[in-house]
């Protein structure tokens, strides 16, 4: 195999070995039982969602993509996230969760 030495930076394709940057943001997630015995789920950085579900699995995976679109939508429109900082305290009862979310 032959290595070319020349100037690559004329070249139109992307160098497979660079990494993309891609956005990665926390997610601050605190689960509870209701009184049903489901689960209920809150963001605790950000405010306005949270969701029920059977379980945890399942309330995750309804409050993650939710959470996703809420801020790829800020972050196109190039709004300002209002990140609550420090993140809500925790209710009696709760217990945190942290999610790395890529956009």
């Amino acid at each position: 195999m032959t290595l070319s030495s020349g100037d690559d930076s004329k070249s139109n394709t992307p160098d497979p070995l660079k990494p993309i940057e891609v956005p990665v943001f926390s997610c601050i997630v605190y689960v509870s039982r209701t009184p049903s015995g489901g689960v209920h789920v809150r963001v605790a950085n950000l405010d306005g969602l949270e969701s029920d579900a059977g379980s945890e699995r399942e309330a995750l995976s309804k409050i993650v993509p939710a959470f996703k679109r809420h801020v790829a939508e800020l972050t196109a429109n190039q709004t300002p996230i209002a990140w609550i900082d420090p993140p809500s305290p925790k209710a009696d009862g709760e217990q945190e969760r942290l999610i790395p979310v890529h956009l």
